[in-house]
């Protein structure tokens, strides 16, 4: 078979994607740099062609992208910062922002581009994922057990375990491997059978030993998503309620046979109901949170309509901290949807609502479960995070959903997957 030929170009192409979203998943967890030279492969494969110029299968395709809403509702979110450019004074945020979000555009631009992944291809990328974060668990885990004594005194101080690089997005990395474990299921990868429930259920016990509540929030959000999905699909509804049940008492077990979950829930409440919130100095503490949500509303209320500007967004919380905390690093809200309210006004709040609806109106119309699991997890993330706003959260939430969505829809009696 020649080198160049159309047969062997595209066999070339289905690796090389695979090898750059295998590269995606460990830059997430351990790399920038190969976070960033998997986004840039990507693009290049999917847009490029060495002998057409321009892929064939995306000049074919990009007609049908444009007119997919699920192509919009992820752009409009890119286009909500260009809309702002005349607003702009403090131009190295700005840019920087256009930076960070430019996967919601070339992403799914260019996604229709790639090789199809429904196939085996897919199933080996996903169960390959899952595999990799139980074992980057597992690595935490032997690091908390072997330090125990010090880790647990990080906790009751506030601070996280230690993973790589960010304690909130590994949470979220575990949540969504949990997540897929049952997409790995129904494709039946690798030949692992139920075993990708087990390893499942292991991935979640050990978001609680994490402790991290945005991950956990997402993690029992998502799960519960999917165990009403399968339901509906069949029809049998008692199992379902037995395992919310069980959802809903987990946490009550995890209190008492968790020590790091135990920890982080005392805290939590000392610092809601005893601590000073001007000794708040803390990144990720929920009274600095709900300090920065009260202060981003606080500008939402002073420009109402059009916002201050996706790029004075910074400048002018430091501005609020200033005046309500002197001395405090200012913070941006840690809520995705007010700090589109803050940045782009009430019509940035709409837009980016109607967004994040119609990516999950998408999974509906599909009927793929995980697919909306997976947005759960994302649309709680932006209600205490500000998820859109780090390079590491805007490719999680481009690359997961347009993974779990590209899909075709599955047969009319199942709907796991």
């Amino acid at each position: 078979m020649p080198v160049t030929s159309r047969e062997s170009i595209e066999k070339a192409r289905r690796y090389l994607t695979l090898l750059m979203l295998s590269g995606v998943f460990f830059g997430l967890v351990f790399s920038p740099p190969f976070l960033s030279i998997g986004l840039i492969g990507l693009v290049i494969l999917g847009l490029l062609d060495p002998i057409k110029g321009l892929n064939p299968r995306w000049r074919k395709e990009i007609g049908a992208t444009l007119r997919s809403p699920f192509f919009w509702a992820m752009a409009s979110l890119y286009l909500l910062l260009l809309a702002g450019v005349w607003q702009t004074e403090d131009w190295g945020y700005y840019t920087e922002r256009m930076r960070i979000k430019v996967p919601l555009l070339a992403l799914p631009l260019i996604w229709a581009g790639l090789p199809d992944l429904s196939g085996r291809e897919g199933g080996w990328l996903l169960g390959g994922f899952v595999l990799f974060m139980a074992a980057v668990l597992s690595a935490v885990m032997v690091n908390y057990a072997l330090h125990f004594e010090e880790i647990s005194l990080m906790i009751r101080q506030g601070k996280a375990m230690p993973v790589p690089r960010n304690h909130i997005r590994f949470s979220l990395l575990v949540a969504l491997a949990t997540l897929l474990s049952a997409a790995a299921y129904r494709r039946k990868v690798f030949g692992l059978g139920r075993g990708w429930l087990i390893l499942g259920g292991l991935l979640f016990v050990g978001q609680h030993f994490l402790a991290v509540r945005s991950g956990l929030a997402g993690a029992y959000a998502g799960i519960g998503v999917l165990i009403l999905l399968v339901a509906w699909e069949g029809g049998r509804w008692w199992p379902a309620v037995v395992a919310l049940l069980g959802l809903t008492l987990l946490p009550v077990l995890a209190y008492v046979a968790v020590p790091s979950f135990r920890t982080k829930i005392q805290y939590a409440r000392y610092e809601l109901f005893h601590r000073n919130p001007a000794e708040d100095t803390g990144d990720y503490s929920d009274e600095g949170r709900l300090t920065s949500i009260r202060l981003g509303l606080q500008v939402w209320r002073e420009y109402p309509l059009l916002g201050v500007g996706p790029g004075n967004l910074q400048q002018e919380m430091d501005a609020r901290y200033a005046i309500a905390m002197p001395g405090t690093e200012g913070k941006r809200p840690h809520n995705q949807f007010v700090s589109a309210l803050a940045g782009s006004g009430l019509l940035g709040g709409i837009i980016s609502l109607g967004a994040f609806f119609l990516l999950g109106w998408a999974g509906i119309r599909r009927r793929t479960p995980v697919y909306l699991a997976v947005w759960t997890v994302f649309f709680l993330s932006c209600l205490v995070e500000n998820t859109l706003e780090t390079s590491a959260g805007v490719t999680m939430f481009c690359v997961f959903l347009l993974l779990m969505i590209s899909r075709p829809p599955p047969p009319e009696n199942s709907m796991i997957g």
